[in-house]
């Protein structure tokens, strides 16, 4: 898919409170805006449109957008990329999906990646590998490992606890960690991909890592 000449992209980024969108000039952050996920729905594309309208800048003036696949909350989550996808179908503009998680255990490859995946279970990302896992299960296999182990996301800060009882002074898990995937996360490696013209498409496929947590409990 050619590129368009325009350096300005737009990343749209559901996480796991709000919703970002951000305006790039190549990897110059321009300006970004945040609706909460309880509104998303509802607000999104109107936010959209008067975001781009605000800084005098058409779909037209896009070379791509940037979208968050998941794993995240799965109404925030559908409602970025069904937004997206639509945007795509109707202005042929291409899309660059990016996977939250692989970003984040790829930019901390020394550490294990947990975020929250509810009713028990965590998306793991370790240097690049994701899966979503039984927080217990995970826990007793991480305790055969013999070097000590630094945890980072949500998914760390919720199971602190049940982490530290589980292999006390085995693992670390420090106060100033990311949370998740930040919007610049995201949006550099959307960049990075669209330089490469790799995984460039019309059409955002979310990311369900649970569907091979259940599978596994069958």
């Amino acid at each position: 898919m050619p590129s368009l000449p325009s350096a300005f992209h737009l990343v749209i980024h559901s996480g796991y409170q709000s919703v970002f969108m951000g305006l790039y000039d190549r990897t110059k952050n321009i300006d970004t805006v945040s609706l909460d996920k309880k509104t998303v729905s509802a607000f999104l594309v109107p936010s959209l449109l008067e975001f781009l309208i605000q800084h005098e800048i058409t779909f037209g003036d896009l070379s791509f957008i940037g979208v968050h696949s998941g794993p995240a909350p799965f109404t925030t989550l559908r409602v970025g990329i069904t937004t997206a996808n639509g945007l795509a179908f109707a202005t042929k503009i291409p899309l660059i999906p990016v996977n939250g998680l692989e970003t984040l255990s790829m930019l901390y490859p020394e550490y294990t990646v947990l975020l929250n995946a509810f009713c028990d279970d965590v998306y793991v990302g370790k240097k690049g590998a994701v899966s979503c896992q039984n927080i217990d299960a995970f826990l007793q296999q991480e305790s055969v490992l013999s070097q000590k182990i630094t945890y980072i996301g949500n998914g760390a800060h919720l199971h602190e606890k049940k982490i530290k009882d589980a292999l006390g002074a085995m693992t670390h898990i420090p106060a100033d960690y990311p949370y998740e995937a930040s919007l610049e996360d995201i949006a550099h490696a959307a960049c990075t991909k669209w330089q490469a013209k790799k995984d460039i498409t019309d059409q955002v496929i979310p990311t369900y890592l649970k569907e091979y947590s259940a599978k596994i409990k069958v």
